[in-house]
């Protein structure tokens, strides 16, 4: 694979494990007339390597709202300044805000590819089943009926495997092929929450969240894991429940070996 065009002859590619907290942004991707995570990162990078434009390419989109704890990106560096990877990691957090920083930065080979390289990704939702509060309230959806988890668990084996999920996407007509492979849907509980972690090879535009949809009303009792194996195979987006909000989802992991997508596994809550 090519490498992109820059203004500067590339010397290394870096890439960036970033964690954010998606509540003042309109996601990762820049967009007119919006703050984007992307934006801000770029503008602290491009300081740092004296004004020569840095273009991030990122790993996917995030929604606005959505969180991120493992979100990748990486750029092709000039020649000059030549600045290690360790002081990119402590500059860039030095100027950061206080709701994004970087967790990694590691040297990859020029040709490597945020997106296309990428082997799978994994995303976790988080319900509160438990009292409001306003200091998680902005990271997990109350939903207003009683949650049964062993319903939420017996819903989710419908939907695991490779299968079209055009039920569960937004924006269809803009998407050529809905078929992807959801290796594994953990249910966990921590305390008075329910964490949902999808592993998979990709997924469509607010698919996750059109999910969680799906598995709220499974797990208030409205629709029978059989229900829920219909509205899959319908391939039809009526025919399932309105999108979940934003503010429950976190991209935990973006996945470069099958080792790591196939270890992964959530140990507390992502907000932790």
């Amino acid at each position: 694979m090519s490498i992109e065009k820059t203004p500067y002859e590339p010397s290394r590619r870096y890439l960036l494990e970033i964690a954010y907290d998606g509540t003042n942004y309109s996601g990762w991707q820049i967009q007119p007339h919006c703050i984007a995570v992307q934006q801000i990162l770029q503008e602290i990078l491009t300081g740092l390597y004296n004004r020569q434009p840095i273009h991030l390419i990122g790993s996917s989109r995030t929604d606005a709202g959505v969180h991120a704890q493992g979100f990748a990106a990486s750029f092709l560096t000039p020649v000059r300044p030549e600045i290690p990877p360790e002081k990119i990691l402590r500059a860039s957090n030095r100027l950061l805000p206080p709701d994004i920083k970087l967790r990694s930065v590691r040297e990859v080979p020029l040709e490597f590819h945020a997106r296309y390289d990428a082997l799978g990704k994994a995303y976790t939702y988080v319900l509160n089943l438990g009292a409001p509060s306003p200091f998680t309230d902005r990271y997990a959806w109350r939903p207003i009926h009683r949650m049964d988890v062993e319903k939420i668990r017996a819903a989710v084996a419908m939907l695991t495997g490779t299968h079209d999920y055009s039920s569960f996407v937004v924006e269809r007509n803009m998407i050529d092929d809905a078929v992807r492979t959801i290796y594994r849907i953990d249910v966990q509980t921590f305390g008075a929450f329910c964490c949902v972690t999808f592993v998979g090879n990709g997924f469509l535009y607010k698919m996750i969240r059109c999910l969680m949809g799906t598995l709220e009303a499974a797990g208030s009792g409205k629709f029978s894991p059989e229900d829920v194996r219909r509205i899959l195979e319908a391939r039809d987006r009526t025919k399932a429940p309105e999108t979940a909000p934003p503010n429950g989802l976190f991209l935990m992991k973006v996945f470069y070996s099958e080792a790591e997508r196939e270890t992964f596994q959530l140990e507390t809550l992502p907000f932790c």
